[in-house]
């Protein structure tokens, strides 16, 4: 485990002497931003238009999560997709182009370190970039001035879902930079990749019976959809920690393969 918290050490020192921790983030926040503000204003517009009708019944049926948080889950899951590449695409294929794995071969350290390490240190930027974002709920919050306005628990679980998919993703991605020495390869193979995991579900309206529900199954934006719903349901994990441990497994296999070449 030392080993393993030293290498995520390395990577995160990495990240943040460079700009690409800095960049991430500031991209991250700026595109969020944006739609969170789009969809607060779209929210603001429906509830003027329904007081306008005076009609209570529509006005119940408002709420933050519905209107701002669901749709605000959703984009942020599109956002990690072009976001994770750039996370991961240097983690192995840089150490194999500089031929700085090779000196971590020599050490007592073992391939599933040099994974689970690398792997741990894209989860704490994933973690940072989310929770950047917090800010949007605690400031409804406060616009609201009722302890009822903001549904916590729903938020709480929307971000848990955001964390499993980036964790996902950083797994697909790991892996994927793992096969190749060129960072530019990883980041497009690795993007292709998780774009193909959102858009294969657009082909399920035009199938039936159990063919769609598989097509659906292996649909990121379906198990996402279900937390920012506030429910958590547990095929929805299964789904994620497979792509996880899958991912987790093929890079150890990669990289320890690569030791041996």
């Amino acid at each position: 485990m030392r080993n393993t918290i030293a290498i995520a050490r390395k990577e995160l020192n990495i990240y943040f002497a460079t700009p690409i921790a800095y960049v991430m983030f500031t991209l991250f926040v700026v595109i969020s931003s944006f739609f969170f503000l789009s969809l607060l204003s779209q929210y603001e517009y429906v509830s003027l238009q329904y007081m306008r009708m005076n009609n209570p019944e529509l006005m119940n049926r408002l709420n933050f999560q519905d209107m701002i948080f669901r749709g605000l889950f959703g984009n942020l899951g599109v956002i990690l997709i072009f976001i994770v590449p750039f996370l991961t695409m240097r983690l192995v294929a840089e150490e194999k182009r500089t031929k700085t794995i090779e000196l971590l071969y020599t050490t007592p350290i073992t391939p599933l370190e040099i994974v689970l390490g690398k792997y741990f240190a894209c989860l704490s930027i994933l973690a940072v970039a989310l929770g950047l974002t917090l800010l949007y709920p605690a400031l409804l919050q406060i616009l609201a001035k009722d302890a009822a306005g903001v549904e916590w628990r729903s938020v709480a679980l929307g971000y848990l879902g955001l964390f499993l998919i980036g964790a996902a993703y950083i797994a697909v991605g790991l892996f994927i930079s793992a096969l190749t020495d060129s960072q530019v390869v990883a980041a497009l193979i690795t993007f292709v990749v998780l774009l193909m995991s959102w858009i294969v579900g657009w082909s399920a309206a035009r199938l039936e019976g159990w063919f769609r529900e598989f097509v659906l199954y292996l649909t990121a934006v379906t198990h996402l959809e279900s937390f920012s719903r506030g429910v958590v349901e547990p095929k929805d994990i299964v789904y994620f920690l497979s792509i996880v441990l899958f991912g987790l497994f093929a890079t150890h296999r990669a990289v320890e393969a690569h030791r041996w070449s």
